[in-house]
Parts: C-alpha cells; sequence; structure tokens
C-alpha cells in the first residue's frame, strides 16, 4: 500500500519540478484531473464493452485514445507551465463535445463542463490571463448550449431508457465525486496556507521577542512602523568582555572556540534573565547589558552587580575546565539613559547616552579580572557591596573619573 501511495504521488508531480510552489500546486491539481478523467474514461469503455461492445466499437476505442492522450499532460509541463495547461484543454474540449454529441444531454456528460468551470477556478483563480477566462466560459457555454438546447443522441448510439437513466445516475455521482474532491483539495490548500502563516508567524513572533523587551517587540507588532524611543532616568548598563579569548583562536580550531564562547554567553544570557537584565547586544567577546529600562526597576544597580560577579564566577570556571588563560573585563555605570529601536529592515533595540560611553570606557580602561564601577554606581550599592578604591583615572573622552573594583557583595 506503501508502495502504491508513493508512485501516486510521484505520478501527480510529474512535470512540476524546478516551478515556483503557487505554479507547481497548480500543475499538481491538473494532473488530479486528468488522471480522475481518464480513469471515468477507462471504467465507460469497459462499461459499453460488457453492454454491447460491437455496437459501441468506435466509442470504447474513442475513449481509450482519448485517456492516453490525457495521460500525457504531465509530459508538457516542463515545455512552459502553460504548455499542459493548453493542450489538457485542447483534449477535454474535444473528448467532452463529441461526447456530448453522440450519447445527447440525457446521459449527463455535459454536467462533466460544469465541473471542469469549478476546476478551471480553482486552478486559475480566474486570473486575467487568456488561458483561465477561456477555460471557464467555454465549458460553461458548452453545458448551457447543452442543457437549454437538450441535444439528441446519435441514432445509431441511442440508449434504452434505462441504460440512459442509469448512465445519467452515474454521471451525477461521479461529478459529485469529483467536486468532493475538488473541494477537499480547496479545502486542504487553504488549511496548509493557514498553518504555513501561523508557524512563520509564530516563528517571526519568537524571533522578535528573542531580539528585544516583550514590550517593545509588542509595539512593534501593533505598529511596525512606529518610532520606539524613551528616556529612562534610572539604569544601570555592564559590559562585560572575556579577556584573552583572542588567544584562543590561536589554540583551538574555530569550530571549539566559537562553541565555547557560545557556552560562555549561553551562560551570561542566563544569569542576566534571572536577574532582569535586559541583554542588548554581544560584539565580538564583549557582552552588553542593562537594568532599569524598558520598565523601571529599583533596585538596577544591584541586580547588575549580582550579575557581573556571577559573569566572574562563569568565566573563572570556564578557564578551568578548558584549560584557556581568560578573565573578566568589566564596566559598570549607572545614570540616564535613552533607549529605543533602531532599524526596519534589520531592527535592534538599543541604548545611549552618556551613561553607556562610560561604562564603555571603564570595561575598556578595566584590568582583567575585575570589575571597574563608577561612583555614581558605588553610592547606589553602599552597605550592601565590598569595594576597593582605584582613584581617579583619566578615560579617554571623559577626563578624571573616580573608579573602584567591585569585590564581593556582604552577607
Amino acid at each position: 500500500m506503501d508502495w502504491l501511495k508513493l508512485r501516486l504521488f510521484r505520478w501527480l508531480e510529474l512535470g512540476t519540478e524546478g516551478y515556483a510552489i503557487h505554479t507547481r500546486r497548480r500543475l499538481i491539481v491538473i494532473n488530479v484531473l486528468i488522471t480522475f478523467v481518464s480513469a471515468l474514461s477507462i471504467f465507460y469503455a469497459i462499461f459499453f464493452a460488457i453492454y454491447d461492445i460491437n455496437t459501441f466499437k468506435l466509442p470504447i476505442i474513442f475513449m481509450i485514445v482519448m485517456a492516453a492522450l490525457f495521460l500525457r499532460t504531465p509530459m508538457l509541463h516542463n515545455q512552459g507551465r502553460y504548455y499542459g495547461d493548453l493542450y489538457n484543454l485542447t483534449v477535454w474540449l474535444i473528448y467532452g463535445g463529441i461526447l456530448v454529441h453522440l450519447f445527447g444531454s440525457n446521459s449527463g456528460i455535459h454536467y462533466f463542463f460544469l465541473g471542469g468551470a469549478a476546476g478551471a477556478i480553482l486552478i486559475f483563480n480566474l486570473s486575467r490571463n487568456g488561458v483561465s477566462v477561456f477555460s471557464f466560459l467555454s465549458q460553461m457555454l458548452i453545458f448551457f448550449y447543452a442543457e437549454v438546447y437538450r441535444i439528441a443522441p446519435r441514432d445509431a448510439y441511442a440508449l434504452p431508457q434505462n441504460f440512459e437513466y442509469t448512465m445519467f445516475i452515474l454521471n451525477i455521482l461521479f461529478l459529485l465525486v469529483f467536486h468532493y474532491c475538488l473541494i477537499s483539495y480547496a479545502v486542504y490548500l487553504s488549511k496548509t496556507a493557514e498553518t504555513s502563516l501561523t508557524k512563520e508567524c509564530e516563528y517571526s513572533n519568537r524571533l522578535l521577542e528573542n531580539m528585544m523587551p516583550p514590550l517593545i517587540s509588542n509595539a512593534l507588532k501593533s505598529d511596525p512602523c512606529k518610532t520606539i524611543a524613551k528616556r529612562h532616568n534610572d539604569a544601570t548598563i555592564i559590559f562585560a568582555k572575556i579577556a584573552g579569548f583572542e588567544h584562543v583562536y590561536d589554540t583551538k580550531t574555530p569550530k571549539e572556540s566559537v562553541e565555547l564562547l557560545t557556552r560562555i554567553f549561553s551562560e551570561f544570557d542566563r544569569i542576566a534573565q534571572a536577574h532582569g537584565l535586559e541583554k542588548i547586544k554581544t560584539d565580538g567577546a564583549i557582552f552588553m547589558a542593562g537594568a532599569g529600562f524598558p520598565l523601571p526597576m529599583k533596585e538596577h544597580a544591584k541586580n547588575v552587580a549580582l550579575v557581573a560577579l556571577e559573569m566572574r564566577d562563569v568565566v573563572e570556571k570556564f578557564a578551568t575546565e578548558s584549560d584557556v588563560d581568560i578573565s573578566l573585563q568589566c564596566g559598570v555605570h549607572s545614570g540616564p539613559v535613552v533607549a529605543g529601536v533602531i532599524g526596519t529592515h534589520k531592527p535592534f533595540y538599543d541604548v545611549w547616552g552618556d551613561t553607556v560611553n562610560l561604562a564603555a570606557r571603564l570595561e575598556t580602561n578595566a584590568k582583567p579580572n575585575h570589575i571597574q564601577v563608577s561612583d555614581s554606581t558605588r553610592q547606589l550599592l553602599t552597605d550592601r557591596f565590598s569595594f576597593q578604591k582605584r582613584g581617579r583615572v583619566t578615560l579617554k573622552g571623559k577626563g578624571k573619573v573616580e573608579i573602584w573594583y567591585l569585590i564581593d557583595r556582604i552577607t
């Protein structure tokens, strides 16, 4: 059974390779339709052969030949995306028209043109190209002509009333099956598109939420063109660099180096999230985060200090485990910042201001395995953390700045 399904799916996809998804879907529908019509033609050829093979010899041969011609349609898809459509439509109009002419309107064969018009809607969505419009109009005209003028069967192929009635019922049943298949496929396409859209939306939302705070991502979802920028007067910024990591690239393979850096930064992410910090970005071996934005935080300096101490422990642990000479080099400063979203193509949440610049200078000037904090940060942490005074140090672009080393938390 699985083998049969595999062969069927391969047949239905024949000639559709290399096309865009919407064209490929249309060609698959055509392959489904010609398979259905071909199978129906063979069924009726057998049906008439059992009834009276001598009388209906020519129609039987005609049905078998036309079934073979229908099955050639997938071979033409590779010639162009509309070659198969035009060929299939031509064969169908000739085939259906001759059958209606032979067996008349009472046989119900002309109702298949109504199904063909419905198929044209599904295949083309009645787009403005000539194939779609001609396919729909020509089949509807043939149907209405046969229905209004009640075409009589040819004398040689006139059927007994009970047989004609049976044929009419079969045609209506097959047409209902045909419409059921069309509607089922349309519903399947709709559900597939809806599922795909939902997954894409969920993925985009997760990606956006990972890139920026939920408050900001929700604002962007509701209005992607909105300018998001706000001043936060009480915030603390931390720059943490893994000092010595540039030498890791000389002693380890690129894969090993990146894996180690990923493991360290993953721990930084976990620690920052646990203490309510907002990660801003990473730049090489530098990790930037902050607290007090986008939502106010009373203990922003304390939480950043705790994160800095835990980061130091993490780097020491990985240095020992991986046998590499790395340490934490850190700068922390508290003050006002402006936070917002930059860009529309690849938007990201960032912070600016003198507070950010001074925190970056403190990290650059820090010694390995040291956490440098400004005096404004130290004042917010008095009596809860121990410090060592470094003194006034000249920082590029900032002049002389009072700097302290964060030692540990007072328990």
